[in-house]
């Protein structure tokens, strides 16, 4: 087998969380929210475990930016900031995500995103994020809080809320709307985290590429008939690969469903996500590629993941989903800051996190 140092991988979320009380929005949902991902930390392998307290801190952007390029094989990412509105900067604020792109301009490509329900004119603030640093995607999320606790439901499909929105993302020129789907915030109502809403959003604007984030966590099977029926819909693995880690079985079973209805062709729709650095990027690339994944059963027969396969769901497919060229990006990096630096050996050494003794 290959080498990692021979794939060129894109990491297709990336965040800098501010998880710290003082950015709760909302504090007893915005607690839940953040307990949850401090629970799968604690859960990570020895050396890769950070304290409570660092994890609930607010992150750095050097930390997402030494995490992935300094103690990591990644050579690009996709910079997510959130409208999570638990918390008062959407838990990744939109200034730490432009810190970032503008770090980092050969490594990475901007996204924006938006409270699709909580402001008077959606449109005009992607407008406004579009001009002030040219992102070519939004990310959206299906719950949406008021500062009372009051929730609200934001459905793909919705006819009012949703398709002007996406109408405008296609008149701006963006390429991808990435959704959050399958893990629930808290204990927000379950239905908007479905995938079905999707399939309308797709159909309607086959200008727009439909990226289910965390893809396969839940609702496995109907979003890999999503992926297997529209061309235009992608899944990315973001939360969903930590089950290599913690429960290998389980993601083997998570693919398995998401493959099934499109068998070996449903491979080209799946996209690299690590959320980094929520979890260690070098930890699951490492267990991704040297796992021996077993003959994959599928509508149209049995297949087997292949070095190729790989490859693409490293890099390859997200160039395809996302309208870049892979050669091009792979050249931009060829002189930058970060090419000759030689990959630390142990997680979380050039961050300012602090590892469980």
């Amino acid at each position: 087998m290959a080498t990692l140092d021979d794939v060129f991988v894109v990491d297709a979320v990336t965040h800098t969380y501010n998880q710290t009380e003082e950015n709760y929005r909302v504090p007893r949902y915005a607690e839940q929210v953040a307990n949850v991902g401090a629970a799968l930390e604690a859960k990570m392998p020895d050396g890769y475990q950070r304290t409570r307290e660092a994890f609930l801190g607010d992150w750095p952007v050097e930390n997402t930016e030494n995490a992935l390029f300094r103690e990591s094989q990644t050579d690009f990412a996709v910079m997510h900031p959130q409208s999570i509105t638990v918390f008062e900067d959407g838990l990744t604020a939109e200034s730490k995500a432009r810190a970032f792109f503008e770090r980092n301009p050969t490594r990475t490509a901007a996204f924006a995103s938006i409270d699709a329900i909580g402001l008077d004119d959606p449109q005009a603030d992607l407008t406004r994020q579009v001009e002030a640093f040219d992102p070519h995607g939004v990310k959206v999320y299906p719950s949406y809080w008021e500062p009372d606790g009051t929730h609200h439901e934001f459905k793909m499909n919705d006819p009012e809320d949703a398709f002007p929105l996406w109408q405008h993302a296609v008149d701006l020129g963006l390429d991808v709307v990435a959704v959050h789907k399958a893990f629930p915030f808290a204990t927000a109502p379950m239905e908007s985290y479905k995938v079905g809403d999707v399939e309308e959003a797709a159909n309607s604007f086959p200008e727009l590429t439909f990226e289910i984030v965390h893809g396969g966590l839940t609702f496995a099977e109907e979003t890999g008939w999503q992926i297997a029926r529209h061309p235009n819909v992608y899944v990315n693995l973001e939360l969903t690969l930590t089950e290599l880690v913690t429960t290998p079985t389980s993601f083997v079973d998570s693919l398995q469903q998401l493959l099934y209805a499109g068998g070996k062709q449903a491979v080209d729709k799946i996209i690299w996500g690590t959320g980094a650095p929520h979890f260690h990027p070098q930890l699951l690339l490492e267990r991704f590629w040297n796992y021996d994944f077993p003959e994959m059963e599928s509508f149209s027969g049995p297949f087997q993941l292949t070095e190729d396969d790989k490859r693409k769901i490293l890099g390859e497919n997200f160039a395809e989903a996302h309208g870049f060229d892979l050669d091009e990006l792979e050249a931009g990096t060829a002189d930058d800051q970060y090419s000759d630096v030689e990959m630390a050996d142990d997680p979380w050494s050039t961050t300012d996190f602090e590892v469980v003794e």
